[in-house]
């Protein structure tokens, strides 16, 4: 009996045996169940924790090297370099927006960064907002419209939540001014290569310097992958320190304020739990420790699980003439990946594949 306690003590004592088994086949299914409903069939997904991949697949025609546009998964990306300047006391998040640029008065003046961020400066549903698919423009032409011609649908600032891109747009246009660089080449300089992302930048609607701050990235499915690696490693990413957990904190909390609900989108489901860049999701473990998202209308789907200490990306393009309802059907998606991911961390799962460099405490971003 005591030979075998001894053997039992040395198995407890070894690296997981059956730590790169974990199952992640009832993960396929469910992204094969959404190409089906959808009618189309490419797809990817990525689950990983700080230490790199756990899992990824490729469905249909994609691969490491497809690159695809993520409509409103851009907000999280836009939320990382607003942040990042926060962090560097280059943004105030309450300060108005008039202090910054000078053009916006009355009560389009005071709206704030938090607010544009958060939903609840006075703008949304943009239907109808040919600004911001105006491609021969550039991202300052595009705000001054902003603050000289666009009446404010559900302002003063604070009076609702109404999700859209209009606020966003402004608040992207402070970063740029406030960081004294181009919205994309500041995005790429300070968090891109830092974290060793070459394919995301905010041409995927097509060529423009009316950078749609809320919805016009492209990436791969490592390359975003990277990024929600560093937030769930509490803003240090490829051993380089993108954000402050200060930031994360304030990243990933519902910053709304309790404004009302003006408008949503369906993939919403009524939630107007929102933090600055992204939804809080009401299957978060905690309120301390939530999980966010940050769907797109093409179906890419981002999320961290601070709770569980992991993140996923879904990575799929509504094809034209494809199902209108694709980022609803990816947003329940991600809600039943992530019930089958809780439980199988769990049991240890290995890291299959890392990044370039270990996710550790490391140097401040240049």
């Amino acid at each position: 009996m005591r030979r075998c306690l001894i053997f039992a003590a040395a198995l407890l004592c070894l690296p997981a045996a059956d730590a790169a088994t974990c199952d992640f086949s009832a993960v396929d299914a469910r992204v094969q169940q959404l190409l089906d409903a959808a009618a189309f069939t490419d797809a990817g997904i990525a689950l990983g924790t700080p230490r790199g991949i756990l899992y990824k697949r490729y469905f249909g025609t994609y691969g490491d090297a497809s690159v695809v546009p993520i409509a409103s998964a851009s907000k999280l990306l836009s939320a990382v370099r607003v942040m990042q300047l926060v962090d560097r006391g280059a943004i105030d998040l309450d300060t108005p927006v008039s202090t910054y640029l000078p053009a916006f008065t009355g009560d389009k003046g005071a709206m704030t960064v938090r607010r544009m961020f958060s939903h609840t400066a006075g703008y949304g549903n943009d239907e109808d907002a040919l600004i911001l698919a105006a491609q021969n423009l550039t991202l300052e032409q595009s705000v001054n419209y902003v603050a000289c011609c666009m009446a404010m649908p559900y302002g003063p600032p604070g009076s609702a939540f109404a999700y859209g891109g209009i606020s966003m747009q402004v608040a992207g246009y402070v970063a740029q001014v406030r960081g004294g660089e181009d919205w994309e080449q500041g995005w790429k300089n300070h968090v891109g290569a830092p974290l060793g992302v070459t394919t995301i930048d905010w041409q995927g609607l097509g060529a423009t310097a009316n950078y749609r701050i809320s919805g016009s990235a492209r990436a791969s499915l490592a390359d975003y992958s990277r990024v929600v690696a560093m937030l769930s490693n509490d803003g240090v990413g490829n051993g380089r320190r993108i954000l402050s957990t200060t930031a994360i904190a304030t990243l990933n909390r519902d910053q709304t304020g309790g404004a009302p609900l003006a408008y949503a989108p369906p993939a919403a489901n009524g939630s107007t739990a929102y933090g600055i860049g992204n939804w809080i999701e009401p299957f978060s473990i905690s309120a301390d420790a939530p999980t966010i998202s940050s769907t797109g209308a093409f179906g890419f789907t981002p999320w961290v699980d601070f709770g569980a200490r992991y993140w996923g990306v879904l990575m799929v393009q509504q094809p034209s003439g494809g199902s209108p309802t694709i980022g609803q059907r990816s947003h329940e998606a991600v809600a039943d990946i992530s019930a089958i991911v809780r439980p199988l961390l769990a049991q240890g799962c290995d890291v299959a594949e890392t990044f370039d460099a270990i996710f550790r405490d490391g140097a401040e971003v240049p």
